[in-house]
């Protein structure tokens, strides 16, 4: 069967703007939508790698992990190394779940115009369909959004930038009404990160004892010590406003953090 250029890249374009939309959801990330478009697009021109003789298993997985890489650099952006290789491993995912769930369909119903080499999907199908299955699919996006979105009712995602000693860092952080830990002296807010962030944000300074805290922190098997350190300031916008903080504290969590990079106070903002 034909395969035509135009149509490979313009339905790989579509579909990897679902997919990286699916990938940020996951991941609680709200890409610019010039970003997206351009990852997408980026998504759509590798595709043209179906054109290229059938590679190995291992090959077509190696270059699918660069090309998830690449295009979460272009959709989201480096913040950091853990924050970035976990953004490429949930993209990968997605786009295995789909590279699957298509190659099933084509053993299964070996559907008229469905080509699938390298792991690249193609159909060819008119613009017409093409269209109006972009727009089942977005409102598809937008309600499994809000569906998923209710039991984290209690949490709101924000955006959270560090500065410390002339070094800024981007994190994507939740105002979680469950962290209750306060300063005992009321002057500093604190914010629970894991010690890669702060590792990663002070460096050398870390060791300066001037920074250096400790914080009491309850939890259900008692009362315990967290290490603490001050910053020089940090800036939070939540609900589309801005906040600014000066010399807050950073608290290491004791487990990794899963959902987020810190943690915040919601009453901080009050």
């Amino acid at each position: 069967m034909t395969v035509y250029a135009d149509v490979l890249v313009l339905v790989n374009f579509v579909v990897d703007y679902f997919l990286i939309s699916i990938a940020c959801h996951f991941l609680h990330q709200k890409p610019r939508l010039w970003r997206l478009i351009l990852a997408s697009l980026l998504g759509g021109i590798f595709s043209l790698y179906i054109l290229l003789p059938q590679s190995n298993t291992i090959i077509q997985i190696f270059i699918q992990i660069l090309m998830s890489m690449a295009l979460c650099a272009v959709a989201i952006g480096f913040k950091n190394l853990k924050s970035f290789l976990r953004s490429a491993a949930v993209l990968f995912g997605v786009n295995f779940a789909y590279s699957g769930a298509m190659i099933a369909v084509w053993i299964i119903f070996e559907p008229y115009g469905m080509v699938i080499n390298n792991s690249v999907v193609y159909f060819n199908i008119s613009p017409l369909f093409l269209i109006l299955f972009s727009v089942v699919g977005y409102f598809v996006v937008v309600l499994l959004r809000k569906i998923f979105k209710k039991p984290f009712s209690d949490n709101s995602y924000c955006s959270v930038t560090l500065f410390c000693t002339g070094k800024s860092l981007a994190l994507s952080g939740i105002a979680d009404t469950g962290n209750s830990i306060t300063d005992v002296f009321g002057v500093s807010e604190i914010f629970i990160t894991d010690v890669g962030v702060v590792d990663e944000l002070m460096g050398r300074e870390k060791l300066n004892p001037a920074r250096l805290r400790k914080i009491p922190c309850s939890t259900i098997t008692g009362e315990r010590l967290l290490d603490g350190y001050r910053i020089d300031s940090a800036k939070i916008n939540f609900n589309n406003k801005n906040y600014n903080f000066k010399n807050p504290i950073l608290a290491v969590s004791s487990t990794p953090l899963d959902d987020c990079e810190i943690i915040v106070n919601p009453n901080s903002f009050n």
